[in-house]
């Protein structure tokens, strides 16, 4: 019968041979085999048998020193640890001194930690006083001048080593990697448009693992990397408030995103999102959300419980109804709805008192801007381009604290004499429409610095546009033979494009 592992070990437990020849043959096997199995094998069935002679240290420490294999010489690590706890920190420390591979130096470091001695603590700060990267030396200086390094667990010293072995692997393989630490830890990253690096596949193949490692991040920014799907291992990071993975291929967004409760901004534009689960409404703290450019259809109505947020962003989506309950959206500011399949505008809009932007442009349905107008609250900024809209009501001049008005490529041929009221206006644009004639009322824009009349069917300009003393921008090209600007206005020095 060959020699195996498991034949010793029985030979051994009905003591048809002791221990001594049991370790023996083990070692034999372990020097004398090419099969990784049966090396791997031979070596935990030393660590069960339990022997402590110096002939199994020897062996040991000399394949965690020399052996090329990466699981033997992790196992043989581990098994000095169990059989050797009191000697295995000076072949742990020589490897963690000399080895170059981080997967192999982050079980180094676990072991180190696991004996948790004031001498297993000694070797991890060492190893601290030896790092030669500029920005983990310059976050560590104070700890170390303070000497509140002393007062550290094994644990947390892990932790930092760890964080450094990643970033180590990082600067290694990529052109430029972007980041922040402090007190040793990584609290932000940038590996956007990693796959674009030519090595870029030995980081995110990886990925999982090293944000289980740099489970400290804040910020975290994996924009256009080709991800096919939601990094789970990102649910771990208990203190992120930013996550930036646009522009990817993620088509769904996991149940499990109500771990991230710190997070305060999340983006997922581009991305092909169908649905987004009930459980988005454990992100109390969330202030901003883009979900532009997916494929969502409806939102859940959890959606409403998300009383922080400021920003929503579901541009260019497929949303032909919203659910009433994000009128309980008392603090967004920020509404983009563009580019959608809205068919109106809910009444309840008018609640969300804090809304200030808003964006209704693309959606071809709402060109009965009378029917909803008079359902917007006060706002600041509002978006109706490419809306097929044919006139504007007279309760327009109702959103007196409106400043930027956004209508190109609509049907306007002319303007309700109520749009006088918009005294604040700073901006409008009604390039791309059927406009033939300004009125000259136009004059009582008073605040209007940029007015762009581009792709109309203008022929002249009214004399009281000269009295628009704030206009720094007047875009009139593409228009119909537009013969003559007031003389007034061309010796104001403002930019005209013609």
């Amino acid at each position: 019968m060959a020699l195996t592992p498991k034949k010793i070990y029985e030979d051994f437990k009905t003591k048809v041979i002791d221990k001594l020849a049991a370790v023996d043959l083990l070692i034999f096997l372990i020097g004398n085999t090419d099969n990784i199995e049966i090396r791997l094998e031979s070596i935990k069935t030393l660590q069960r048998i339990g022997s402590k002679n110096k002939k199994v240290f020897s062996i040991l420490e000399d394949l965690l020193v020399s052996d090329s294999n990466e699981e033997i010489k992790e196992l043989a690590a581990k098994s000095l640890k169990v059989l050797f706890q009191e000697k295995a920190l000076s072949p742990l420390k020589w490897a963690l001194e000399h080895e170059n591979s981080w997967q192999f130096l982050m079980s180094i470091v676990s072991i180190i930690n696991n004996i948790n001695t004031h001498d297993a603590k000694s070797v991890l700060v060492d190893k601290l006083n030896k790092f030669d990267n500029y920005k983990f030396k310059k976050s560590l200086r104070t700890i170390f001048k303070t000497k509140e390094i002393q007062s550290f667990r094994t644990n947390k010293l892990a932790e930092i080593i760890n964080n450094y072995l990643v970033i180590k692997h990082f600067e290694d393989i990529l052109k430029k990697v972007d980041y922040q630490i402090e007190g040793g830890l990584i609290t932000e990253l940038d590996l956007s448009f990693t796959s674009n690096d030519t090595f870029g596949w030995k980081v995110l193949k990886n990925l999982s693992k090293f944000l289980s490692v740099l489970n400290h991040l804040k910020r975290l920014d994996l924009r256009s990397i080709k991800l096919g799907k939601f990094p789970e291992s990102i649910f771990s990071l208990n203190f992120l408030k930013y996550l930036d993975l646009s522009h990817n291929s993620i088509n769904k967004l996991p149940e499990a995103i109500h771990s991230l409760k710190s997070l305060e901004y999340l983006n997922l534009e581009y991305n092909n999102l169908i649905m987004i689960p009930d459980s988005i409404d454990s992100l109390m703290n969330l202030k901003e959300l883009n979900l532009k450019h997916n494929k969502l259809t409806s939102l859940p109505s959890s959606f409403g419980k998300l009383t922080s947020l400021k920003i929503l962003n579901l541009h260019g989506n497929q949303l032909n109804i919203l659910p009433p309950t994000l009128e309980d959206l008392y603090s967004l500011e920020k509404l983009n709805l563009g580019l959608n399949n809205l068919k109106r505008v809910p009444k309840w809009i008018k609640n969300l008192s804090s809304l200030k932007k808003l964006n209704l442009g693309g959606n071809k349905a709402l060109s009965k801007i009378d029917q909803w107008i008079d359902f917007l609250p006060p706002l600041i900024e509002l978006n109706l381009y490419d809306d097929d809209i044919k006139a504007l009501p007279d309760s327009i001049g109702l959103l007196v604290s409106l400043e930027v008005l956004i209508i190109p490529n609509n049907h306007l041929t002319i303007l309700p004499e109520s749009f006088k009221n918009l005294i604040s206006l700073k901006k409008l644009d009604l390039s791309w429409n059927n406009i033939t004639d300004l009125p000259k009322w136009i004059s009582s824009l008073s605040s209007l610095e940029e007015l762009n009349l581009r792709g109309n069917k203008l022929s002249c300009l009214p004399e009281s546009i000269s009295s628009l003393h704030s206009l720094k921008t007047l875009n009139i090209s593409l228009n119909k033979n537009i013969i003559q600007l007031p003389k007034e206005l061309e010796n104001k020095g403002l930019q005209i494009i013609k």
